[in-house]
């Protein structure tokens, strides 16, 4: 959801590589940056830069460029975004549009991406309104997401990611 680079459109091409192989021939697809996902709640849309839904998409009023049940929703950072912190002790503290999302009832997971350092947070539904998180950092770690039962090795996700780029 943040001004594109060099290194955000990599991430962006792996992650899309990845998911597509993932969920190819399944119940899930794949929807890149662009596809807004709306938030009737708050009366207006968000543009993940990646996301997933499972079986076909349902749209806001039959409008094709408003999903309303996305199941993972990935945001590749540049700069942090309002109001998120790496360090907050809270998830109400992590990112406005995170918590926007939070309310939609088929999101599964939320994925912050960082692109200035191999590190990948996920927060997963752990119950209705009770989210988890994981966080892995490092080429030699593996993003699991249980909606999929994918495997996103970092190593795949940063694949030819520059990280002495400015950003």
């Amino acid at each position: 959801m943040s001004d594109g680079s060099v290194n955000q459109g990599r991430i962006l091409r792996n992650l899309m590589r990845l998911m597509d192989v993932t969920c190819g021939h399944s119940l899930y697809e794949v929807l890149p940056r662009g596809v807004q996902v709306w938030l009737p709640d708050q009366g207006f849309g968000v543009y993940p830069d990646l996301l997933v839904v499972a079986g076909e998409p349902l749209l806001h009023d039959g409008q094709s460029d408003r999903v309303l049940n996305p199941c993972v929703m990935f945001e590749i950072l540049a700069n942090p975004t309002p109001g998120y912190s790496p360090k907050a002790a809270t998830l109400p503290e992590r990112g406005e549009i995170f918590r926007q999302c939070r309310t939609i009832p088929y999101l599964q997971a939320y994925l912050f991406v960082h692109q200035a350092e191999a590190r990948v947070e996920q927060f997963y539904r752990a119950e209705e309104h009770l989210w988890g998180m994981t966080a892995q950092t490092g080429l030699d770690s593996v993003v699991e997401l249980a909606i999929t039962d994918a495997r996103l090795p970092m190593m795949d996700i940063y694949e030819r990611v520059d990280f002495s780029l400015l950003v």
